[in-house]
């Protein structure tokens, strides 16, 4: 019977000493991943077991893998160290490094680093409009032309996990100066002519021609085959009626036409829009006169049309 006691005792010795070993093998391999074995075998049985009994349970989220670890440390700090992960310089954690660690935490590690990178920049000029007197209201000039502006910048990146959440301007360097456009717009709206003053709101340069309903040697007939009934319904007048485009200068319009046939001849003066044709498209007016041979005479000129008010 002390035989069997003492063997009973001998047995469960035994397996207080299995349960130890493999306690530490476990801490090994869990606690202290990267520990030396030396450093485990020298551990007292007690403290092994003190370990065993005050570990817990973490995940680690690092470099876009999982892991699930146990751990004794008291803080995320510690238990990331005792994980074997080494932080950089900006890194940091959720939650913070100096919180206190709780069993089944989940601990994610965020890469923290800068990049510094250069753009160029074009700033696109501005047109500014100045009046001047020395033009008519509807003309303009440029004065000086426009550049854009080009620059280089340096930014700061701020990247966590590969993503930029912050882009900070660092310097700027002017490589062109940007330079306005300056365009001077006429506002005069008023000529005097043969000693009146006529208003106007636009003026327009055209390209003129004549017709007749004169007899055209070359059609056989009347140069018009309308013989001078107009689209608005009268009779066209030399020296009055003119045909233009309807989408350009509207049906009767008044306007002060300006210029002369090749031979210098004024065809200057009031007319208004009774009339439209095929050909007259656009910027383009057709004059009627009395004779064939004056729209001979005449051709094709270019001349100004002030759109009177």
């Amino acid at each position: 019977m002390l035989g069997s006691k003492k063997l009973l005792q001998f047995a469960l010795v035994a397996l207080a000493c299995a349960a130890i070993f493999a306690a530490g093998s476990f801490i090994a391999n869990h606690l202290y991943p990267h520990a030396a074995a030396s450093a485990i075998d020298e551990l007292a049985p007690r403290q092994l077991l003190d370990q065993l009994a005050f570990s817990k349970r973490a995940a680690l989220l690092v470099d876009g893998r999982r892991r699930d670890i146990w751990t004794s440390a008291r803080t995320v700090e510690e238990a990331i160290h005792q994980a074997g992960v080494e932080l950089g310089p900006m890194d940091r954690s959720e939650p913070e490094l100096s919180s206190e660690l709780v069993d089944n935490m989940q601990i994610e590690i965020i890469r923290v680093t800068e990049q510094l990178v250069q753009e160029e920049v074009v700033t696109p000029y501005q047109i500014i409009r100045t009046p001047t007197r020395s033009l008519n209201r509807g003309q303009s000039r440029e004065v000086r032309p426009g550049v854009n502006g080009k620059a280089v910048n340096t930014y700061r990146l701020l990247i966590e996990n590969g993503q930029v959440q912050e882009k900070t301007l660092v310097e700027s360097i002017t490589l062109v100066e940007k330079q306005d456009k300056i365009v001077e717009e006429g506002i005069i709206d008023t000529i005097t002519r043969d000693g009146q003053v006529l208003r106007y709101s636009k003026v327009l340069n055209v390209v003129a021609t004549a017709y007749t309903a004169d007899y055209n040697p070359e059609k056989g007939g009347p140069d018009d085959p309308w013989r001078g009934m107009t689209a608005s319904g009268k009779r066209a007048v030399a020296g009055l009626t003119i045909a233009a485009d309807p989408k350009v200068i509207p049906m009767h319009t008044r306007v002060y036409v300006e210029g002369t046939d090749a031979y210098g001849k004024k065809y200057s003066g009031i007319y208004e829009v009774m009339d439209t044709g095929s050909a007259i498209k656009g910027n383009k007016i057709d004059i009627f006169m009395s004779t064939y041979d004056e729209t001979k005479k005449f051709g094709r000129r270019q001349m100004k049309v002030y759109i009177l008010e």
